[in-house]
């Protein structure tokens, strides 16, 4: 007799959603996670005393309503705060900025009042083509995917069947450009839109295959809305993994596995790193692939041909994180006085332009610190005083483009020169800003490799690109959740539909698990 019905393996967001979701229909649920709290890469940490940091994950940027009401999240505590602005977008004097303001007669009246009515008609199409991208894939999302090919194929006529191919297999500026195509013009919103083009892949906005990543962002969430939880990432997965333990689950923290048990092709349980093994009918793994089948199952246990796609999947996320605690506020300067607005200055982006990404790109692909790093510095504590004590910051910035493939005794110097540089793009329009910093980390994706066990310190468990979604993803013929060993699952981001704070595909794949259960 087994231990448990299901043990999933790791407590970040997708495998306590598989876990509530289990649980909720009865089966004994035990959640082992390696580090001592829940969230893994959504998770809110002390990293100085008295100041709270998102590690990883830092929003909501493509969270659905419809997941937070299947998982009664608001019945575990979870709040969440609606900013006027998601980000405010800067470059050079001469290029006007771009406010995401979150209220659309807001964002309209931004837009007519300071980049014309041409950028109104502009982000309209842009939003109108995404909608219809996403009325087309948007039964897909929550379920085990069909192929892109049986997708496109099955389109209702020759205009969907475009939009799919465009989106699927062109670059990001392929499709902003249908609806913006003077050069060099509306630079901070092209910049803006452009980020998501580059978001966990391997990519320039300019490169095909782009475009999917750009369609992700604004067609996995609801439309242009962004939320942050109130006490920080880590309050989703808190209330989470409350869920869990109210419908009956057990969360084990501080525990490790060490290896899957299997015998004639079919798992029983897991062996822990202390000698300890745990039987049960069902495993969940919200590992990333490789980690899953070449570090857990290993690779005599798995056909020739499944070794060979694991090994395939390209894991190349390059990215920085400097967490810093604030004595003041950056006070804005010139153009960007403005900006002195809580509203506006917590979240404020230097993206100036589409080429100047596809130049970070290309200096990033030789493996070289950008000279100038588009970045994302967010004071989520001027949203949320809850996050650090009263009269004092926590502050973030966020980069992509750090190398990856660079000699580990060049490393440290490496991630000092880009943090240096990132911060270099908020203090020359905040004189004071460099001033205000007390304390700070730097981190890159080498520790969120060796904290979260992360294959690269991948965040997206897999680059985000037509070759590894869909049907694809993780690998080609085990998109259903299932895998070669009987009764071994895969839950986390590595899953369809991706990555992100969704939930999805722990959802999914639970649903998978009651599909097929046995009692």
């Amino acid at each position: 007799m087994s231990d448990y019905d299901a043990i999933v393996v790791g407590a970040g967001h997708n495998g306590l959603t598989a876990a509530t979701i289990l649980a909720k229909n009865g089966l004994s649920v035990l959640c082992v996670e390696k580090t001592h709290g829940p969230g893994g890469m959504a998770a809110t940490r002390e990293l100085f005393k008295g100041f709270k940091h998102n590690v990883g994950a830092w929003a909501l940027i493509i969270f659905r309503d419809e997941m937070l009401k299947r998982l009664e999240l608001e019945n575990y505590g979870l709040e969440l705060i609606r900013p006027r602005t998601s980000y405010c977008n800067f470059g050079s004097p001469e290029d006007t900025p771009f406010i995401g303001y979150n209220d659309t007669e807001e964002m309209t009246q931004h837009l007519i009042n300071d980049h014309g009515p041409d950028a109104v008609e502009g982000l309209a199409g842009l939003f109108g083509y995404m909608q219809k991208f996403k009325d087309l894939v948007d039964e897909e999302i929550l379920r085990a995917p069909r192929s892109l090919d049986a997708l496109i194929a099955s389109a209702p006529d020759a205009e969907s069947r475009e939009i799919l191919l465009k989106t699927v297999y062109g670059s990001g500026m392929d499709i902003i450009r249908q609806f913006f195509p003077e050069p060099n013009k509306y630079n901070g919103i092209l910049g803006s839109l452009c980020a998501s083009t580059i978001d966990g892949v391997r990519m320039g906005p300019f490169t095909p295959g782009s475009a999917l990543s750009l369609a992700y962002h604004y067609t996995m969430g609801d439309a242009y809305d962004f939320r942050t939880p109130k006490g920080g990432i880590g309050a989703l997965s808190n209330a989470l993994a409350k869920s869990v333990e109210d419908r009956g689950g057990t969360i084990q923290y501080g525990t490790q596995v060490k290896r899957f048990l299997i015998e004639n092709g079919k798992i029983s349980g897991v062996e822990l790193k202390n000698g300890e093994k745990i039987s049960a009918k069902v495993v969940l793994s919200s590992l990333d692939a490789r980690t899953t089948f070449i570090g857990m199952v290993g690779e005599d246990e798995l056909p020739s041909d499944v070794v060979h796609a694991v090994k395939e999947i390209i894991y190349k996320n390059g990215y920085v994180q400097i967490h810093m605690t604030l004595k003041e506020l950056p006070e804005f300067t010139g153009h960007l006085a403005f900006a002195n607005e809580d509203n506006i200055r917590w979240c404020m982006c230097y993206i100036p332009s589409p080429e100047h990404l596809s130049h970070c790109w290309d200096q990033y692909r030789h493996g070289q610190v950008p000279d100038a790093p588009a970045s994302y510095c967010a004071i989520p504590s001027v949203m949320d005083p809850s996050l650090a004590p009263e009269g004092y910051y926590t502050c973030t910035i966020y980069s992509q483009y750090f190398p990856t493939d660079i000699p580990q005794d060049k490393h440290k110097e490496m991630r000092d020169v880009m943090a240096e540089r990132m911060i270099d793009q908020i203090a020359r329009h905040a004189p004071n800003f460099r001033g205000a910093i007390m304390d700070r980390v730097v981190l890159t994706q080498q520790y969120f490799e060796k904290t979260f066990g992360i294959t690269a310190g991948d965040f997206c468990h897999g680059m985000l690109h037509p070759g590894q979604m869909w049907d694809r993803r993780p690998i080609p013929g085990w998109s259903n959740y299932k895998t070669p060993i009987e009764n071994l699952y895969m839950c986390g981001s590595a899953c369809h539909p991706g990555p992100g704070v969704t939930c999805a595909p722990g959802y999914n794949s639970a649903n998978e698990v009651l599909k097929n259960w046995k009692k």
